[in-house]
This record gives C-alpha cells, structure tokens and sequence, in this order.
C-alpha cells in the first residue's frame, strides 16, 4: 500500500471524490488552453526552423540535414507535418501533446506512490507555470512568460520519454515485473535518440537497484533494460546512417563542447558558457518566485522524511546538473527545461511533507506556497491569452502598409536563420547584394555591425525613416534605395 499524502490525512474533506474530480478537470482545462491556444501564431524561431525544414525532408527521403542531433523528434515533426501541412502548426502540436503527456505521467507516477493531490500539483506546475527561454530567444522578441514546449523544439518529445523512463523503471523497483524495465530502456533510448543529453538518466535507472539493495536486480536491469535499448535505438538511427550519422554527431558535439557557443546574459556575450549559465537562464525564464517556491518544495523533500523516491528522484536531477554545469560547455536558454520536472516533482512531493510537520503550522505553510504558484500561473495564461506573430514575421506588412518595398533588406546583427524563414533570397546581411529597400537592426549582441552600415545609419539619418517593430529597428529611406558604392564600399541612397 501506498503511504496517504499528507494534506490528505491534516484535511479529510480532501478525500471527496466529486472535489478531485472537479479539480482535475480545472487543471486539465487550464492545461489544454496553455498547450493549444493560439499555438500557430507565434514566430518561428532560428532552432525551431532548423528542425522543421530537417523533419520536413526527413519524411521525403533526405535525411543529410540535422545530423548533428538525433532523428526521432524530426521523425514525429515531419510525420505531423505530412498531416496537417507544411509549417510549424503540426510539430508545434506534437510538442504540446508530448507536454500534456509528460505532466500525465507526474500525476499517475506520484499518485500511486504519495496521493492524489501530490500527483495533482506536480502535473498542474509542470503545465501550468512558466517555462520562457531565458531573456530573449534567438532574437524573436520572446518574453519571460512564454512556454519553450509551445514551439517544435527537441525538447518536448526528449524530456516526456525520459520522465515516462524514469517511472517505467521505478515501477519495475515496486513490481519486480522485468517488462518495465524493458519499457524504461525502449523510452530511454526514444529519449537520447530525440536528443543526446538524456543519455545520463542511465546513471540514475541504474542506482535503483542499490537504492532498494537489490543487487541482483543490477544485472537484470542491464539485461532487460539494454537489450531494447540498444534494438530500439539501433532501428531509429538506421534510416539516417547508423555509424555515420552517430560519427557526424558526436564529432559535431565534441567539437561544439571543445569550442563552446557564443550566449547572451544579462547583455554579456559569453564565447563560453560560464558555469552559472543555466541558473541565470533559469532564473530568467521562471521567475524569481516561482523559482523561489519550487526551492523551497525541493528542500522540504530533502529535509522532511526523505525516502527511496525522494532519492531517486535526486539522483535524476543531480546527473543532470553535472551534466548541464559542469560537463557541458555549452548553455542555451531552454536547456534547463531537461530537469525541471524532476524539480517540480520533488517539490510537490516537499510540500505535502512540509504539510504534515507541526500541525496547523506546517499545514498553513504548504497550503500558502501552493497558493503562491497562482501567481506565475496567472502570468503563463496572460501571456498565452496575448500570443501573436511578432518583429520579423511583421516586417513585410509593416514595410508595406507604409509604401515601402520588400524586395531587398539589408540584415544586421540577426541570426541569418531567422530572417531566411520569412524573407529568403529578398534579405541578405551583405552590404554588396543590394539595392535595399530597407536596414534592419536586430538585437543579437553576438553578431556586430558592419562598418559600413553603422556609418551609413549615421550619416543618412535624417534621410531615413526610423520605426520600431517589437525587438527590430528599421530604416527605410524616404527616397529611392540603399546600394553598395563599389569604389570605396560604403554605402549611400540611389534616388
């Protein structure tokens, strides 16, 4: 038998079958508005379109692009894609379910093991609260309130296999049924094969038999956990070239991890992602009490009666961060979406422990923390209910509607793959491909200013008219065009 949750033992009423059955269905609902409303409408971002043209060609026979990651989330993408059309929509579907789905199995794993309303809260804050991609993302304007999962990143589908891993696995631990730990190594290997880094949880499947001193279990998990492991990931990377999709991988990601990648905090450009790197993107996608509340849940379930789930669930998270903070070189501000459902497991379990400590007091505390997740909750909604196309998927309309063309536009200091998504061949970032209809500055502060645009901005300034759309400053020339003058490179307006 399972041990009652605690809130469910200080408040009896809490048993009521129509009282869950009303609350679950609230937070299914307010789940399903953050997963689906308006999920088309956001730009595609500079990531998210390298998987889409990648996943796109993958179900039409070209499996040469993105081999620098693995194929199974690209797989799913271009399948949706095949479904519902060519676009972000499909995969951006995909996503949302593998997060609805991720949040399900909170709830079933944790309220067999704690009790209904611990499962409850788990799953509500993982799909309910914040979940932004740093300060900004690749230049598309993104602000702290949006969710990373409502875009076709890899994400999604890597961390809902992993999670479904970790409770097939601890299901073996309960049942001692060897067909859940074979469907922990099959996840598992979905998992590393949407991407790499999930590859690491085998350090915390693998302590489940010596958390339970069960040390003959150590060589059948290897067994009936491996095998499918290796089957399945096997046929997933054949389509793509086993051994030469893997080399290409691995050597991209060694050279990656050797080199580092340029990143952006707090204005700072780092070559190397410094250390702290994921905390302060975390910090910056969740928001100081969010991210207050879930420590402090955390450390509730460190500190009140800690057990083999509790453990368990602390090996995942700690493998994880010395992977993410001491072993990678590179930090991108979505990564610390791979750990934190291990983080709000931990903390709705910390919760319902801290509730039954020093009776009324410790009761008050729990319930006044779950309270305060309402908060960014309500943030997340407003932030979804507001969902729009934004800065570079604008531009065209906006260049438009004030009588100026879009055949040509000079591009500085913005990814390249953001702006090819919506302008193709009709924008360039070199100064010598003009005539241009219009200068457009981004915010990447890992990419500088040609000289000669900088000048030209300058000096032409009162022959150009300023706007702001979102995150980018354009300039467009009330007369004529912007070309390239060929003797001395710099350039000037052709009326």
């Amino acid at each position: 038998m399972t041990e009652p949750c605690a809130l469910e033992v200080v408040i009896p009423r809490l048993h009521s079958r129509p009282l869950r059955g009303t609350a679950f269905v609230v937070v299914a609902a307010a789940a399903l508005f953050v997963a689906f409303w308006h999920l088309g409408r956001a730009t595609i971002v500079n990531d998210e379109f390298i998987y889409l043209r990648a996943s796109w060609a993958y179900v039409h026979g070209d499996f040469s692009l993105n081999l620098e990651h693995p194929p199974t989330a690209k797989y799913l993408y271009g399948i949706a894609q095949l479904l519902v059309g060519q676009g972000p929509l499909g995969p951006r579907l995909v996503a949302a379910v593998a997060m609805l789905a991720t949040g399900a199995v909170l709830f079933v794993w944790l309220r067999r093991e704690v009790g209904f309303w611990t499962g409850l809260l788990a799953a509500g804050a993982w799909w309910l609260t914040p979940r932004a991609a740093g300060a900004t993302w690749a230049d598309a304007g993104s602000v702290i309130g949006a969710r990373i999962d409502r875009f076709a990143m890899l994400e999604p589908l890597m961390v809902f296999f992993a999670v479904a891993s970790l409770a097939a696995a601890w299901r073996w631990m309960r049942t001692g049924n060897r067909w859940w730990v074979a469907a922990a190594g099959a996840l598992l290997a979905l998992s590393v094969t949407s991407k790499v880094s999930t590859a690491v949880l085998v350090l915390a499947i693998g302590a489940l038999p010596l958390l339970a001193r069960r040390w003959k279990d150590l060589g059948v998990g290897a067994l009936w956990g491996g095998v499918p492991f290796v089957v399945v990931f096997v046929l997933l990377y054949l389509p793509v070239g086993l051994f030469s999709a893997l080399g290409h991988m691995l050597a991209f990601q060694a050279q990656q991890n050797a080199h580092g990648h340029p990143t952006t905090i707090l204005g700072t450009v780092f070559e190397r992602a410094p250390w702290w790197a994921n905390f302060a993107f975390l910090f910056a996608g969740t928001g100081w009490l969010l991210l207050g509340l879930l420590v402090v849940g955390v450390v509730c379930a460190l500190a009140v009666r800690p057990d083999r789930l509790v453990a368990y669930l602390g090996i995942a998270l700690g493998v994880f961060l010395v992977f993410y903070v001491v072993v990678a070189n590179v930090s991108l501000p979505y990564y610390y979406d791979a750990w934190m459902p291990l983080v709000i497991a931990l903390a709705a379990i910390g919760y319902a422990r801290l509730a039954s400590v020093r009776p009324p007091l410790g009761r008050v505390a729990a319930l006044v923390l779950v309270a305060g997740l309402l908060v960014p909750v309500g943030r997340l909604g407003v932030a979804v209910a507001e969902t729009r196309p934004s800065g570079i998927a604008l531009l065209t309309d906006a260049l438009t509607v004030r009588g100026h063309g879009t055949e040509g536009v000079l591009f500085s200091r913005f990814s390249a793959n953001t702006w090819r998504i919506y302008f193709g061949d009709r924008g360039s970032m070199r100064p010598e491909n003009g005539p241009f209809d219009a200068v457009v500055v981004g915010s990447d502060t890992r990419r500088t200013m040609p000289a000669q645009v900088r000048t030209f901005l300058d000096e032409h300034a009162d022959e150009l008219e300023h706007f702001r759309l979102d995150y980018l400053d354009v300039y467009v020339p009330e007369q004529g065009t912007i070309v390239d003058n060929n003797v001395d490179g710099t350039l000037s307006i052709e009326r």
